[in-house]
């Protein structure tokens, strides 16, 4: 258990804990976004829409940081459809894709709500995760995750 999630009040200061070898290199989490190499996610998916994908290059395990020349990560970018109680519909097709949701996101806004565990279910209906995500995620709201490998927009769509 994190000290955000024994007091969200605390995601208003300190970002939540991040796993950047999970991430592209470079990523960085601040309190309501997640920027990789400098750019922002949240303002991507501002001018790109939902679903969106920024794929960048993996981190090298046990490496500190170091950026590998032929592996990748990407992160999607998804709107939440529908926010029903323990249920959480997305607008990407994520069932098929191998994401790392012990790292989901909320982005463009801090939550005090404690945690919850969601199910997550992607845009075909499909059963694709469950994530723990603040208890007051609603319709709109967007969700970033990492997801390893090299996947394009298409694939979400």
């Amino acid at each position: 258990m994190t000290l955000t999630a024994l007091l969200p009040t605390l995601r208003a200061s300190i970002p939540a804990p991040f796993d950047a070898a999970a991430w592209p290199a470079g990523a960085t989490p601040t309190l309501d976004d997640v920027t990789v190499r400098a750019v922002s996610i949240g303002r991507y998916a501002d001018i790109c829409g939902t679903p969106c994908v920024c794929t960048g290059p993996a981190v090298i395990p046990a490496s500190g940081g170091v950026a590998s020349a032929v592996h990748s990560t990407t992160v999607v970018v998804a709107t939440v459809l529908d926010a029903m109680p323990g249920t959480l519909r997305i607008d990407a097709c994520v069932a098929e894709l191998d994401a790392v949701w012990r790292e989901v996101r909320l982005i463009g806004r801090v939550s005090h709500a404690y945690d919850e565990r969601f199910a997550i279910v992607d845009a075909r209906g499909l059963a694709a995760g469950s994530v723990i995500l603040p208890g007051d995620v609603r319709s709109g709201d967007r969700v970033a995750f990492p997801c390893p490998g090299c996947h394009t927009v298409g694939e979400v769509r």
